[in-house]
């Protein structure tokens, strides 16, 4: 029997974790953090897309997006329909209706379900908006992934299936001997491994240390702004009007926001201010609305070419798994890490 540790309990590690648990293995989850889904994963906006991305991305890229919502709705079925925040698709506008028709067009053409909207249907779809678009388009299978909520649900449906759950815990080292990897160091044990699967996102090189110095990760930060409103929420994830937002399953408002250079404590005191206006602008019924929190998160992303899993040069048993979109691609990555443990 494998004998299997995934540092990382994000969305990645989250979704390693559920699927290498239906297989007959000993598997072991660490996370530093002191749960699941509480490192960029927390900053995640999680919406499983294709229309926020470009149209014409290469055929295998848009094709793993596209596969991405088939796989959310299956484990949306799967976990009873806790795992995907309760939505209609996406409501998706640029700057003019010639500039949406084209967005929409293009990405018809590459296999997206698309459906055009005037500005009447759309102020019936969300009437909160205060001034709809002439046109937008209307993405319908979209999803969206309310991603701590679901890292959670991953990692108990893990444990239920046996396997030990390590929390709190930071990893000092991997143990490697013979040109393969044998365990992973914590501060009081070692926990015995012939397989290790590092998906711990931004702690990934500190992780790997001299072992997998070619990694090839870098780091680009995000923001997550958080809400409340009296008596407020949206059935559709919105993408319009240099907003990104969309409604948690708990009524809370997100939205999805770059992130300039500062002092971080700067940063979000600015952000807040910034899409609370945006909002206002946008919503302008809207009653009370409050920013409740600003999480920003250090995404991982991948030298271009670098394949989503991979495995270190003269280090057998030894697994990166990593990647941006990490939510939108964690399914795939996910099932090519059981085929290379598993097979």
């Amino acid at each position: 029997m494998h004998n299997i540790v995934v540092i990382g309990a994000g969305i990645v590690g989250a979704s390693i974790a559920h699927h290498l648990s239906r297989a007959n293995v000993n598997l072991t989850v660490i996370d530093a953090l002191e749960g699941p889904g509480l490192g960029v994963s927390a900053a995640s906006f999680g919406w499983i897309t294709c229309a926020a991305g470009a149209p014409d991305l290469p055929e295998e890229v848009y094709q793993s997006r596209l596969q991405a919502i088939d796989d959310y709705e299956r484990l949306d079925d799967e976990f009873g329909g806790q795992i995907c925040a309760p939505s209609k698709g996406a409501l998706v506008w640029g700057g003019n209706e010639a500039e949406t028709l084209d967005w929409a067009q293009q990405h018809e053409a590459r296999g997206s379900v698309v459906r055009l909207v005037n500005s009447a249907a759309l102020a019936a779809m969300e009437p909160m908006i205060g001034d709809p678009p002439a046109l937008a388009a209307h993405f319908p299978r979209e999803k969206a992934v309310d991603v701590q909520d679901a890292c959670a649900l991953l990692t108990r449906s893990a444990y239920r299936a046996n396997a030990q759950l390590i929390f709190g815990q930071k990893v000092f080292g991997l143990e490697v001997a013979g040109g393969r990897v044998k365990g992973v160091r914590l501060m009081d044990r070692t926990i015995a491994a012939d397989h290790v699967v590092v998906a711990a996102g931004a702690q990934s090189p500190e992780i790997l240390g001299e072992v997998m110095p070619d990694h090839s990760i870098s780091m680009s930060p995000a923001a997550l702004v958080s809400l409340r409103a009296d008596v407020f929420g949206l059935t559709h994830i919105i993408d319009g009007d240099g907003l990104e937002i969309r409604s948690r399953r708990n009524g809370e408002l997100i939205i999805a926001s770059g992130v300039e250079n500062g002092p971080e404590e700067q940063i979000k005191a600015d952000l807040a201010q910034h899409m609370l206006a945006k909002v206002c602008r946008v919503f302008p019924a809207i009653i009370n609305p409050r920013v409740t929190s600003v999480e920003i998160g250090r995404r991982p992303f991948l030298a271009d070419g670098r394949p989503l899993v991979s495995s270190a040069d003269g280090v057998e048993g030894l697994i990166l798994a990593a990647s941006h979109p990490g939510v939108i691609l964690a399914p795939e990555i996910a099932r090519r890490v059981v085929n290379i443990v598993i097979g």
